[in-house]
């Protein structure tokens, strides 16, 4: 039987460049790479192969361990090095760069088109067969995460909440032939096909469509928060984030990795490649103000700056400007703004609206709080007990339950046994956030758990205490009250 030659399959990893108008350099470290190869390609208007230049053939630092006391020859760890390439190839007015092996590391991240894979992928993918998907929390300890699944699912069952986490990766079954039978969308777009280097214009000129068509409906929640593309607008925020950072106006900062990081086969994070750099476990906003020493950092800096991380051989296998790791919220005239993953984000006014309408019908407590003058929250809760004999304190008598909560506050203040009073400092959105999820673990915990009933009874007042803990209470009977899920979060004056 004659043997069929069958075409390789590729791995394809394709960026947009933002601005297909500006030269290589924009794009690429040309500094990193040995000259360009021009290709000839059909179809395209230009096509360049950038080769990422090797580096010294050293042993990894780690081998010094064993031959500082000449016991081992350092021949015997031979040396290493990894080869990596771009092909920046221009397509109708757009700039394309395929990334091969480590040529990601020749990529100016600044001039790259985020979520460019993403946009192409739920373009392209059937919404009812997922396999993976990558997502960013928002609530009080904001999480990046990853959720799979071995067999085809729909977007919600891999556990994505719409209204609380933002997608920003997704890999499902393609309805796109070009793409082959999967596809992968984060900054870039990802895929596995049968192809040879003439076929690769026409898979570009599919995803730049792709691209810019309008997101399905089954996936419109996904620009409830809107990027912002005006690029004066842009300009525009960035200094008004100059004037929060030269205010230390900073409790809504933080930096993050912008994307899920393999922890196994990392020692932590620089901000230099320098010998005697700090390595950092995590990342912290205060480590890199620490870093800058007196110099205040400006949206600028922050762009030139790169957050290094290092594997155990104390090499950088990544790096982002630290401009990309920060987390920023701000508000500019009446509008919210997000930054991640070095994009602005604006919230839909939409969908403020509607979440202002939902709580619009939620009744407000009779009851008049104090105005909040006071050092911390314990402080305050105090005060509200002392002057106010209908609440009782209830602020730091935690319920150890074990689990994944291990501890809980039932509540700040209790009245009548039946209303549960919870109490935060407003600081950020990300504190209703926490406000909320305390107060319905601990209401959850006080209808279902029986063991949770009996260890609280203890610490109630007199007056309230449960006479039997051990009956499950009718959640109905407390929620015709509106005092179950009470809450109260306080603004400072």
């Amino acid at each position: 039987m004659a043997r069929v030659n069958k075409i390789r399959k590729e791995k394809l990893s394709i960026y947009l460049a933002r601005d297909g108008s500006k030269p290589d350099s924009d794009v690429i470290k040309l500094e990193n790479s040995k000259q360009p190869i021009e290709m000839d390609l059909p179809g395209a208007e230009s096509a360049r192969l950038y080769i990422k230049k090797q580096p010294p053939k050293n042993a990894p630092p780690w081998t010094r361990l064993f031959t500082t006391d000449s016991q081992v020859d350092a021949s015997e760890f031979g040396t290493s090095s990894n080869v990596g390439a771009v092909f920046l190839v221009r397509v109708s007015g757009s700039t394309f760069v395929l990334s091969f092996g480590t040529g990601f590391h020749l990529l100016k991240q600044e001039s790259i088109e985020r979520d460019f894979g993403l946009k192409v992928t739920l373009n392209s993918v059937d919404p009812d067969k997922l396999r993976s998907l990558d997502k960013a929390s928002y609530d009080h300890n904001p999480l990046n995460s990853r959720t799979q699944s071995t067999r085809d699912v729909d977007i919600f069952n891999l556990h994505l909440d719409s209204e609380m986490e933002m997608l920003y990766a997704v890999t499902g079954t393609s309805l796109v032939k070009e793409f082959g039978s999967h596809v992968t969308g984060r900054d870039a777009l990802t895929i596995a096909v049968e192809t040879n280097l003439s076929d690769i214009p026409a898979i570009l000129s599919k995803s730049i469509k792709q691209y810019r068509s309008k997101l399905p409906d089954k996936f419109s929640w996904v620009e409830n928060i809107n990027r912002v593309r005006d690029y004066d607008e842009i300009e525009i925020l960035d200094l008004e984030l100059d004037q929060y950072l030269s205010s230390n106006n900073i409790s809504n900062f933080w930096l993050g990795e912008p994307e899920i990081v393999d922890w196994e086969g990392q020692i932590g994070y620089s901000f230099d490649m320098y010998q005697k750099t700090l390595r950092h476990v995590v990342l912290s906003f205060d480590d890199y103000i620490t870093y800058l020493g007196d110099v205040t950092p400006t949206v600028e800096l922050m762009k030139s700056n790169v957050i290094h991380v290092n594997n155990n051989e104390y090499q950088s296998v990544k790096s982002w400007p630290v401009y990309r790791c920060l987390y920023a919220e701000i508000k500019f005239g009446s509008d919210h703004y997000i930054l991640r993953n070095g994009v602005w984000y604006k919230i839909n006014c939409d969908f403020v609206s509607a979440v202002d309408d939902y709580l619009s019908d939620i009744d407000i407590h009779p009851f008049s709080f104090p105005i909040y003058s006071h050092d911390d929250e314990g402080d305050y809760n105090e005060l509200v007990a002392k002057t106010n004999s209908i609440f009782c304190l209830m602020d730091k008598k935690n319920i150890q339950i074990g689990g994944p909560y291990d501890k809980l506050e039932h509540c700040d203040l209790i009245k009548g046994g039946n209303e549960f009073v919870h109490v935060k400092l407003y600081r950020s959105s990300s504190t209703l956030s926490h406000l909320f999820s305390q107060g319905f673990v601990a209401a959850e915990a006080f209808i279902k758990d029986s063991d949770y009933r009996e260890k609280l009874n203890p610490k109630l007042p007199a007056s309230i205490k449960l006479s039997d803990p051990k009956p499950r209470p009718d959640p109905r009977e407390v929620a015709n009250k509106s005092l179950l899920l009470r809450q109260s979060a306080m603004q400072p004056s």
